[in-house]
């Protein structure tokens, strides 16, 4: 997913709205190559890749000139090799290996732990992959470095995205997740980190905008037609954005996520813990008394989800959706925790640690964006932006800040 950057929180705020109102890629019809060429943001340096749709990254000009012909008949292109899926192996999809850059510095820990969520509990949890930290090489982290699959590096992208990844079949010196520093700084609105990245790493593995499909109703954020069908349509998918007639407000992971991932890499080797999240409160937030604790659970035997507050049983839930209402929380600090098990007994625990303080912003804790703030896919870019994208990043190929 894409979005575009703003130098402060009053630029990133655009509204749903924005998706129909700005230009999108269905206008390029009559453009001349180099006119449609000079209209595309690329990435500076000598390996920077084009970025449209607000996060789908374009490895170089002959891939661009096949996407500005199918804009001629009013469809964006993509990449396919002859039909086929563009997928990981069997060896690589279980060697996946990463570095994060050093030059996130302060941020380093925020975006490991998001990455952990994004992998360990997230896509790991739903299918046969395995992402992996090579710490190692966090100090030699770049696009040059050949000890790993792709690199982990901030950017400043000029206001152009909050996140962006890649594709399967990108050349090593193009295998990179990009996270603008806004990300950091409430350019994902009402949508965790872990989740853009979440969404960022879904094109990781070879997962188009689910917003693509005829289903979606979407031509304001129209893409091409170039995928195959693994799953019915499901409109709350991580891969959907929820500008473009999405369901979902967190980008959270769903059942048909976990069926879909499996029919391209096939389901975990062994049962394993159900795949479980906190998206709201976000962890240091400062909330009301009254809130709703939301989750993201995914799992095939789930038996219970279970909230806990200050090491007390508060309710448990056997059937979804896992949000909690909260009410009459005292002031000061506490521990939220779910334990989500399933039928074979095995149990994964999360917790957020939250503030109640006279003022609260609901179940999305310290970012306080409103909802017509979200920024992410169709139109999270300046108005002036000639194309749409989703951060994800901010909300992030990259759940990226959305540009048109």
């Amino acid at each position: 997913m894409k979005l575009a950057l703003a130098t402060s929180m009053t630029s990133l705020v655009v509204a749903f709205t924005a998706c129909t109102e700005e230009p999108h890629l269905s206008s390029n019809r009559g453009k001349s190559f180099e006119e449609f060429k000079a209209s595309v943001y690329r990435e500076p340096g000598e390996h920077g890749v084009y970025v449209i749709s607000g996060d789908v990254p374009v490895a170089n000009d002959a891939e661009l000139f096949k996407i500005w012909q199918a804009t001629e008949g009013g469809a964006l292109s993509v990449y396919t090799e002859g039909g086929a899926d563009v997928v990981w192996n069997a060896t690589q999809k279980k060697q996946l290996t990463y570095c994060v850059s050093t030059a996130f510095g302060a941020n380093k820990t925020t975006i490991e732990t998001a990455l952990n969520e994004a992998t360990k509990n997230g896509w790991e949890k739903m299918a046969n992959v395995k992402f992996i930290h090579v710490t190692a090489q966090d100090a030699n982290c770049n696009a040059a470095n050949p000890n790993v699959m792709f690199d982990v590096n901030p950017v400043n992208s000029g206001g152009q995205y909050l996140a962006r990844a890649f594709f399967p079949n990108f050349t090593r010196d193009q295998r990179n997740v990009l996270v603008d520093n806004t990300a950091f700084t409430g350019g994902a609105g009402n949508w965790p980190l872990k989740n853009v990245l979440g969404h960022e790493l879904g094109h990781v593995l070879g997962f188009r905008h689910e917003h693509i499909r005829p289903e979606a109703n979407a031509g304001q954020c129209a893409e091409d037609n170039q995928f195959r069908a693994l799953t019915p349509y499901d409109a709350a998918s991580v891969m959907h954005y929820p500008q473009c007639n999405g369901t979902s407000t967190d980008l959270s992971f769903t059942a048909r996520d976990k069926t879909g991932v499996e029919a391209l890499y096939g389901a975990p080797v062994v049962n394993v813990a159900p795949m479980a999240q906190i998206n709201a409160p976000m962890e240091g937030a400062t909330v009301g008394a009254d809130f709703d604790v939301t989750t993201q659970i995914v799992d095939e035997n789930l038996k219970d989800v279970e909230l806990l507050i200050d090491g007390n049983s508060v309710t448990v839930k056997t059937t979804g959706p896992f949000t909690f209402p909260v009410t009459g929380l005292a002031k000061g600090a506490h521990t939220i925790d779910i334990n989500a098990t399933d039928s074979e007994g095995l149990v994964t625990s999360r917790s957020v640690s939250i503030t109640v303080g006279n003022t609260g912003g609901g179940g999305g804790g310290g970012n306080s964006l409103t909802d017509n703030e979200i920024q992410g896919g169709c139109a999270t870019g300046q108005t002036s932006a000639p194309w749409s994208g989703v951060v994800l990043l901010g909300f992030v190929v990259g759940l990226l800040r959305r540009r048109r």
